[in-house]
């Protein structure tokens, strides 16, 4: 008799990735989107906990109770929160509720929180989470390994489950232009320009409630190209066939 083409249970919870420039105009947001958030999460918990407004640029921040307790935590909810968006980004890769959207969102969601920066900081000599530990427990190799271990620890499932999710050929190579090259090339050079406008030319450097105006600037622009542009991760019906069930469409088998 002849077959009807079988599902494929993996498209169910997997991603078919096609990279486009649709496709990277919404990565960059996405990317932008969340490491922002990061940031504005340092400032503003920083100004809950000292009572007044420090000051941030893209990549740093300065609270007005530096050296206390309170400024090493908005110093920490920054990494919580970007953890919380890893596991957040797992769930709608992975819930069965998700439609194609969605989990698309979730593994941009994932490496859209640098996931490698955060893994090897440590290692590296820098990163929130290790200026934390240092303070607390002494800037010793101990400290970096031991931050670095609990770092991979948190990062590990979601990343794992991401590489799972992905159906194209060669998975291992497009989960390590994932997690090692696509976001510094698409977000990188942008994110360095903005930070070097500011504090080398001081273009837009006035501030608002502590924040620099070409943050703001950039913020609007990122809030809006997020919105307008993320359903552009989703990868069109016509390119979600993997080559297996295309032979099976073109050519059908009698059993």
């Amino acid at each position: 008799m002849t077959t009807s083409i079988p599902s494929v249970p993996a498209s169910r919870a997997g991603i078919l990735i096609r990279v486009d420039w649709r496709y990277c105009i919404a990565f960059y947001f996405v990317v932008m989107f969340y490491t922002s958030a990061h940031e504005l999460v340092h400032h503003f918990f920083a100004r809950a906990v000292c009572g007044s407004w420090g000051t941030k640029t893209f990549n740093s921040f300065h609270t007005t109770c530096e050296g206390s307790f309170g400024s090493y935590m908005s110093t920490l909810a920054g990494p919580i929160y970007t953890f919380a968006c890893m596991y957040l980004g797992w769930w709608l890769l992975a819930s069965a509720r998700s439609t194609p959207f969605r989990r698309q969102l979730g593994f941009a969601i994932i490496f859209a929180q640098l996931p490698l920066q955060r893994i090897t900081g440590p290692l590296l000599g820098f990163n929130d989470e290790l200026y934390v530990t240092a303070h607390f427990f002494g800037n010793s190799a101990a400290t970096r390994w031991l931050t670095f271990a609990a770092i991979l620890a948190i990062c590990l499932p979601p990343l794992v489950g991401a590489f799972r999710a992905i159906q194209n050929r060669w998975r291992f190579t497009w989960f390590l232009f994932y997690l090692c090259l696509f976001p510094a090339l698409i977000w990188g050079p942008v994110f360095m320009g903005l930070e070097y406008l500011l504090l080398t030319h001081h273009v837009l450097d006035g501030q608002i409630i502590g924040i620099a105006h070409l943050f703001i600037l950039n913020e609007i622009i990122t809030v809006i190209g997020y919105y307008a542009t993320r359903r552009w991760l989703l990868v069109p019906a016509r390119s979600r066939e993997t080559p297996s069930t295309k032979a099976i469409a073109t050519n059908p088998s009698s059993v």
